[in-house]
């Protein structure tokens, strides 16, 4: 088991300015650590939803971008739960939580196993209203700036964002993002944002789409680092 994030995760770097000693990326290394303490050797079960608990200054800091962190913090979770062959009973859940008596900088993940048909509510201190947050919130309209997101990488090194919730590669320029290949049909493949992660479907192209080798049937989950193939195309998944 690892308990540190793949090597993309560690390369990142904060690129705005919080007024908090707490990054992103550190968030994220907490919490793999701790889902990887909680896996049980028979069944390689794991809990689905975890609590952050912050100081409520190092929380107010993430204010503006709390609902798409936890959703890519989520994605963090089920991305490394297929790597190392976790089992999650539900989609994977992640919120933020003050806590007056923490200290300022410090960060403690509590694993728990909730319904994911419910909402999950955050406490807070009596004078604030209590946030609602739905499992895997629904959408993510643009990229964050030293959060975690995901992209697809050309072999000339150029990076898509995935900041919308379908994606359609392909040679015809209505594509989310265009390739002039040959190799390459009008639209050949479509990638959708799920609870658990961006999958990858063959949009009935000539040249077929392989995920690691292997030819696409049907929708696939995607893992950081996955290579596809294009017809002869290479393209790379990254979460980063």
């Amino acid at each position: 088991m690892n308990a540190h994030l793949p090597q993309p995760y560690n390369e990142i770097v904060a690129l705005r300015t919080y007024d908090s000693t707490i990054r992103p990326i550190e968030l994220g290394r907490r919490l793999l650590g701790v889902v990887d303490a909680q896996v049980a050797d028979d069944t390689r079960g794991i809990p689905h939803a975890y609590t952050v608990i912050l100081h409520p200054d190092d929380r107010a800091a993430f204010a503006d971008v709390e609902r798409d962190l936890v959703r890519e913090l989520a994605e963090v979770v089920t991305q490394h739960s297929e790597r190392e062959a976790y089992r999650l009973g539900e989609p994977a859940v992640v919120v933020l939580r003050n806590d007056n008596d923490a200290k300022r900088g410090s960060i403690t993940v509590v694993p728990s196993l909730v319904s994911a048909q419910q909402p999950i509510v955050t406490p807070q201190p009596a004078a604030e209203e209590s946030v609602v947050v739905q499992p895997i919130a629904a959408s993510m309209a643009t990229p964050i700036a030293g959060a975690i997101t995901s992209a697809i990488v050309l072999e000339d090194g150029t990076r898509h964002v995935l900041d919308t919730e379908r994606v359609t590669i392909g040679r015809q320029s209505g594509c989310t993002i265009t390739i002039r290949d040959t190799n390459v049909s009008r639209e050949h493949v479509q990638l959708r944002r799920r609870p658990n992660g961006w999958t990858l479907r063959d949009l009935g192209s000539t040249n077929g789409t392989k995920l690691n080798g292997v030819r696409v049937d049907g929708e696939q989950l995607l893992a950081n680092g996955d290579v596809i193939m294009l017809g002869a195309i290479k393209v790379t998944f990254e979460i980063s």
